[in-house]
């Protein structure tokens, strides 16, 4: 699926919550109409700043006493006009804040109004063009005269759905006080979420800031929007590889997608994670369980300190310093002053990759890797260290041995797990 953005109608409470900004990709700032005044605008412009969010114009019928969401019958052209005036004066703001619009959303009555009527959809446009440019994207179902009105105006179009209002059996929004027509539990939404983004021609979700509950909301929608947009490449019939952000701690990603139905094993790199499972029973998205992780706060338990033994007499070891222009004894020293995390754990079961070196000591891997390498041989290559559980071919640099160290137990698996602290003891 291509990029789906989560877009949040903001700027029309007191004191909105700052993480609203955070989880939104684009702010649709109430410009004065519905709410907000030239004070809220600012707040709002300031914080898509801030955060990086797109700022989105979001005009209404001029209905502050009914928040936008009754009908008027307005002239088209009075529309226009009504339209260019919020659009122009967020604009204004927005140059003095040096943050561009780039979408515009009409607002609650407006938005269905202006769809179901071709007349009010080009009027409409029409504001919307002559206040903010035709490069504007307008943010508007997938179908219906606000589609058209853009297209006839070579304005692009993103096609929206809603993650936190019901719909009925057409697909058509549950009117607004009646049963189920607002969705405030966390766990609805995010299944609606899925359902709209993986199976509609939707460019963009919207949760409404007023909605009870806002902040899980859009939380529990950016995470699911996150997780489903992550690169992902089948590894033959029975895996699957896909890319970790940053912000993912890689123990508990282990940890729950081993635990999925389906799942045969999962390895965590620094940048992947990849899932094995049998080709006749895959799992369902396995993205969608990190999705919960994207936003969690980092793993902060403080891991047992595994302190290993080592003989600093590798054969590599003098080529080491002389690349680096120090001493062997300097190397050894450099080695053993760090404390170290096991960033991942593979190519060998038990094989942890322990970072960061120190860069003084930092080598390439070999050209030409060695047919065997000892057991429990510390090598070294780019930023990383490890320790060698078996014999057999590697590239690493040999700096020496560890003592007394067994990598992996065939009923434990490996000893070293993502995340445990490592130091070097030099012995000998």
């Amino acid at each position: 699926m291509t990029e789906c953005l989560l877009n949040i109608d903001l700027g029309e409470l007191p004191d909105e919550d700052e993480r609203l900004y955070a989880f939104a990709q684009v702010a649709n700032i109430a410009c004065g109409a519905h709410a907000g005044d030239d004070a809220s605008m600012r707040r709002a412009l300031e914080l898509c700043a801030r955060h990086g969010t797109r700022a989105c114009a979001h005009p209404s019928y001029e209905d502050r006493e009914g928040f936008g969401r009754r009908a008027f019958d307005v002239a088209p052209d009075v529309l226009r006009g009504q339209v260019a005036s919020q659009c122009a004066r967020l604009a204004r703001l927005a140059r003095e804040q040096r943050v561009p619009v780039v979408f515009v959303k009409p607002h609650g009555a407006l938005y269905h109004a202006a769809n179901a009527s071709p007349a009010l959809a080009r009027a409409l446009v029409a504001g919307v063009v002559e206040a903010l440019g035709s490069g504007i994207t307008l943010i508007a179902p997938p179908t219906g005269a606000l589609r058209d009105a853009a297209i006839d105006a070579g304005l692009p179009h993103a096609r929206e759905a809603f993650a936190d209002r019901g719909t009925r059996p057409d697909g058509s929004l549950i009117p607004r006080g009646q049963p189920g027509a607002v969705l405030t539990d966390a766990a609805q939404v995010r299944r609606n979420a899925v359902r709209l983004a993986t199976h509609g021609d939707i460019d963009t979700l919207c949760v409404h800031g007023d909605t009870p509950g806002a902040v899980e909301l859009a939380r529990e929608v950016r995470s699911t929007l996150d997780a489903l947009a992550l690169p992902i490449q089948p590894l033959g019939d029975g895996a699957l590889r896909f890319s970790l952000p940053d912000t993912v701690e890689r123990r508990a990603a282990r940890e729950v997608l081993k635990a999925l139905p389906g799942v045969v094993d999962a390895v965590v790199t620094e940048q992947h994670a990849c899932v094995y499972f049998d080709p006749s029973a895959p799992p369902e998205e396995p993205r969608l369980a990190l999705s919960r992780l994207l936003y969690a706060p980092m793993d902060t338990v403080e891991r047992a300190l595994v302190t290993l033994r080592i003989r600093y007499d590798g054969p590599d070891l003098e080529k080491v310093a002389a690349r680096a222009g120090l001493s062997v004894d300097d190397v050894a020293r450099l080695h053993a002053a760090r404390e170290y995390t096991v960033r991942c754990v593979g190519f060998l079961p038990g094989f942890a990759y322990l970072g960061e070196l120190d860069p003084r000591i930092v080598v390439p891997r070999l050209p030409t890797p060695r047919m065997r390498v000892p057991a429990l041989a510390v090598g070294i290559a780019g930023a990383r260290t490890g320790v060698y559980p078996f014999a057999s071919p590697g590239g690493w640099s040999l700096i020496g041995t560890a003592m007394d160290f067994t990598a992996f137990h065939p009923d434990r698996g490996a000893v070293l797990q993502l995340g445990d602290r490592v130091r070097f003891e030099q012995v000998g």
